[in-house]
């Protein structure tokens, strides 16, 4: 599990085509596919469609994507303390953007870790 900034923020490594992606494990092979688009789900939901998604059911990925959740969270808190509401409005919403764009990323950069090799 990488926590650096760069892999919270990195856009220059976001990924930008769908990938497949797939491990052998115990003579199972699993396959998980990760989209090169904007991520719908992950923008209205955050963190709980990686917690309820059958998709993203991999090792250590709800702690990685609770992270960036919980601190979204504390800077929305923060933010509403220091502005006006809709002004903290609309850095929620490019929270949540910003957690839409980096969704498969962090879901790709996960499976490298656990393991996984891109289909070619």
């Amino acid at each position: 599990m990488n926590f650096a900034p760069s892999e919270w923020f990195g856009f220059n490594k976001r990924v930008k085509q769908d990938m497949v992606f797939t491990k052998t494990e115990n003579g199972e092979t699993s396959t998980k596919q990760v989209y090169g688009r904007f991520n719908w789900w992950a923008f209205l939901f955050t963190w709980f469609y990686g917690l309820f998604s059958r998709r993203c059911q991999i090792p250590f990925f709800m702690i990685k994507t609770a992270v960036p959740f919980l601190g979204l969270i504390f800077f929305n808190t923060v933010m509403q303390l220091l502005f006006t509401e809709q002004i903290a409005l609309i850095i929620n919403v490019l929270g949540d953007v910003w957690y839409g764009y980096m969704f498969e990323t962090w879901f790709k950069n996960q499976l490298l870790a656990d393991g996984y090799k891109p289909v070619q």
